[in-house]
């Protein structure tokens, strides 16, 4: 008789919210899956993201995206059943999700746009989405939820 196991991304969590309910071993092989996937997920992000290299303000923190994906790891033994990738750019959004064509009113200074000093508004055309974590997270999901549907199918025959 072949059981199926039908997972989706609401089951996944309640699996990783309830993970003491199995072994140590699944619960060893749950976490491992889960940050194998958070590694794909970054790399997928990280080639995703175009760079024109390192950049560093005058305080030496870094500007560019690609250096600033960040993955936190789920660690089980300390409550954590998930984990997240993100990038910590604070205009991250901005790319991902593109800008709308907007005025820029800077209040008594000049703006440097190329090589030239501006001031005054300045209207900027906005920008077209580049999308990095999103596609990077759809593309692992199906292999992410394969590899949990296993985990969990191979623990459930092995108690009968």
């Amino acid at each position: 008789m072949k059981m199926s196991v039908a997972v989706d991304i609401k089951t996944v969590k309640a699996i990783m919210q309830n993970h003491k309910m199995f072994d140590k071993n699944v619960q060893k092989q749950l976490e491992k899956i889960t940050n194998r996937s958070l590694g794909k997920i970054s790399r997928g992000a990280k080639q995703r993201v175009s760079s024109r290299g390192v950049r560093v303000n005058s305080g030496g923190r870094k500007l560019d995206l690609k250096s600033r994906i960040t993955v936190q790891r789920a660690k089980l033994s300390k409550g954590r059943a998930g984990g997240i990738v993100w990038s910590k750019a604070p205009h991250s959004h901005l790319v991902e999700f593109g800008t709308k064509s907007h005025l820029l009113v800077p209040e008594g200074k000049t703006i440097k746009i190329g090589d030239n000093f501006v001031s005054g508004p300045i209207k900027h055309p906005g920008s077209k989405p580049k999308p990095f974590l999103q596609p990077a997270y759809l593309q692992e999901r199906k292999v992410y939820i394969d590899n949990i549907k296993a985990a969990v199918r191979a623990e459930t025959e092995k108690k009968r």
